[in-house]
């Protein structure tokens, strides 16, 4: 028989065991509250029990679930804004309202296929916001990069409004193809080479739907992009939507443009001292009209009649928003621009959206479209600004009976004004670009995306010339044409991609993807003289027997695979590989296909023990990095040797 003392023992160990789950349950809480902003709900931001890896997601609703100890803390973060922590205590709801933080968001860098946190970089990537476009009235988005991105250089190659601009990173990267960088625009690859000075594929697109643009540069940040990626990568983010009730937009101005210098030229009394004194010298014959020089006015100032103050309006309106799951972007934008030169111009209209939807709690989507229309007047060009810096100050612009007058020498050049308001010179384009995606979460940290993109380009150039006559210059021959061209690119991929952390400390996130895409380009051109008047300028009026007629067109496909593995230890050691294997149409059998490796380190110097104390030091860095990168934005078929027809005396 037990003993009185071992039987209390003994019931307590009973009740101990009995009470037990109950006592362990009441050391762990189920905590449940909402995350959201001063707009609304945020699905996606994490949840975790600090100093742990227990940790959940907001859903649709900006709602989670989590279990905690009393004295723990919860730790919330979500990209873009100010990480919070709140002490759980005693408390079973806690709803938390995050504040955005904008330089977490320009933190963040747009990649090829992908995203990564600035302070992640391994590779040379240089940011320009839309502080940029705010600070200036650009007409396309090469002109927001001018003088902001280190590296970047960037000339007009055109003054006309809406012209083409030679874009070069860290230099000329080519002997005889063009070295032009590539735009990445939501998706879409836009090509910006053009042998036409006055065509800018980039003036298509509003600066006023831009978020972002990160310039990747040397060759381990461009090879992801492998066989076009030599002279460099720019990656463009337009506007999406946010959570919370719609907002409406409004951006615009109304301005001039001038021509803020002139060159110092001979007025009239100058011009006839240096006539008379060639006159003397024999050179010339003498002129009555230039007799006593002190007597005559300043005569025409060809600058002044050529250049103007340039009228300029852009008005932008947005609409953006959204709620259960579903978030929208859309904006319309004018623009007219007068050039500085008589007879140029640039108008555009511009549409775009952005919609993105969460479908299922494992499936997302999202489709980006725009459309532009645009009209460019290519009245002027340097040979007539030219021609305004050699004109006589002795021509008058209009003659007595209101017509436009002209040089009284074979030698001058013609009136430029005239030949600026007289011919027909102008482009009209049409643009539409689409990118429609559906991203699935496999398992945590694993999703795999399916990215159609499709870019359409219609293109019309008219040019007509009439018959004049311009003081002593005189033209008897009526020209005209008319060219139309039309491209179209699609490209398809898939993208798959883990995202995961190890023990606090070590962070990878492994990409793979294939891609495929096709590019048509085709252009047809009627070219005539020897028409009966100028009231008929298109082609067909002129003289069947003169007038010509050519056409041309051009396919090519590249096929890829690429990967990227990044790996991150303790925020303080980084490495990025990326291989790209491309095959493309351009290139002969032998040597159709390419591989493009690249790897980088990165040491974040100021993460060390010894560099805590630094209080000067913000963010040091050291990065290493070797890549290879290939061009094929050359022509088709230059593996072939092609033959051409070629006119002779007897026969072509």
């Amino acid at each position: 028989m037990l003993s009185t003392k071992r039987m209390s023992k003994i019931l307590g160990i009973v009740l101990l065991l009995a009470f037990m789950p109950l006592w362990v349950m009441a050391q762990t809480a189920v905590v449940k509250g909402s995350v959201s902003d001063a707009d609304g709900p945020l699905m996606g931001a994490t949840v975790k029990v600090k100093g742990t890896s227990n940790a959940t997601i907001t859903d649709l609703d900006g709602k989670y679930t989590i279990s905690v100890s009393p004295g723990q803390t919860l730790e919330v973060s979500y990209i873009g804004y100010v990480s919070k922590d709140v002490k759980v205590g005693d408390k079973t709801t806690i709803d938390i309202i995050m504040e955005a933080d904008g330089r977490l968001l320009s933190d963040v860098v747009v990649v090829g296929y992908g995203q990564m946190k600035r302070s992640d970089l391994t590779g040379s990537v240089v940011s320009v916001d839309d502080k940029a476009i705010k600070q200036s009235v650009p007409t396309s988005i090469d002109q927001v990069l001018q003088g902001r991105a280190a590296g970047v250089q960037i000339q007009a190659n055109s003054g006309t409004p809406g012209g083409n601009s030679s874009i070069r990173i860290r230099g000329t990267n080519s002997i005889n193809l063009t070295s032009q960088p590539i735009f990445v625009i939501d998706g879409v690859v836009i090509e910006t080479s053009t042998s036409d000075d006055s065509s800018n594929p980039l003036a298509a697109i509003n600066p006023n739907d831009i978020v972002s643009m990160d310039i990747l540069k040397d060759a381990s940040a461009t090879a992801i992009y492998g066989s076009r990626a030599s002279n460099g990568v720019i990656m463009v983010t337009t506007r999406r939507g946010q959570k919370g009730d719609a907002m409406v937009t409004y951006d615009g101005y109304v301005g001039w443009q001038n021509m803020p210098k002139h060159l110092d030229v001979l007025n009239l009394q100058e011009y006839a001292q240096h006539y008379n004194a060639i006159a003397d010298a024999q050179i010339k014959n003498p002129s009555a009209n230039f007799v006593r020089p002190d007597l005559l006015s300043e005569g025409t100032d060809w600058q002044d009649e050529l250049f103007r103050n340039a009228f300029t309006t852009s008005h932008n309106v947005g609409i953006s928003g959204g709620k259960e799951g579903i978030s929208y972007a859309f904006s319309g934008g004018y623009l007219d621009q007068e050039g500085i030169a008589l007879g140029s111009s640039f108008n555009r209209l511009t549409l775009r959206s952005n919609i993105d939807a969460q479908l299922k709690s494992w499936l997302k989507g999202g489709i980006s479209f725009s459309m532009t229309s645009s009209k460019q007047k290519l009245g002027t060009d340097n040979n007539l600004i030219m021609n305004a810096l050699r004109s006589q100050p002795s021509t008058a612009v209009y003659n007595a009976d209101g017509g436009f007058d002209g040089p009284d020498d074979v030698w001058m050049p013609e009136n430029p004004v005239a030949i600026a308001l007289l011919r027909d010179n102008y482009n009209k384009k049409e643009n539409f670009r689409l990118n429609t995606y559906l991203e699935a979460t496999i398992i945590k940290g694993l999703t795999l995306k399916t990215e159609i993109s499709a870019d359409y380009n219609n293109q019309r150039y008219y040019y007509y010339e009439p018959d004049y006559q311009l003081g002593i210059k005189t033209n008897d021959i009526r020209t005209g044409k008319w060219t139309k061209t039309n491209s179209k690119y699609w490209s398809w991929r898939n993208i798959l991609t883990y995202d995961t952390a190890i023990a606090e400390k070590h962070n990878i996130n492994f990409m793979l993807g294939q891609e495929m895409s096709h590019s048509h380009w085709e252009t047809q051109a009627s070219t005539a003289t020897g028409y009966l008047s100028n009231s008929a300028t298109d082609p067909s009026a002129g003289d069947v027997t003169q007038s010509t007629g050519t056409g041309s067109q051009v396919n090519s496909s590249i096929f890829s695979y690429f990967g990227r593995l990044f790996y991150n230890f303790d925020d303080r050691y980084l490495l990025t590989a990326t291989l790209r294997r491309d095959g493309s149409s351009k290139f002969g059998s032998d040597n159709k296909w390419g591989w493009f490796p690249a790897i980088s380190f990165g040491w974040r110097v100021n993460q060390e023990d010894f560099m805590m104390g630094v209080d000067w030091v913000d963010d040091l860095k050291v990065r290493l990095g070797y890549g290879v990168t290939g061009n094929d934005l050359g022509s088709n078929l230059q593996s072939i040797e092609l033959l051409s027809n070629s006119g002779s005396f007897w026969y072509n």
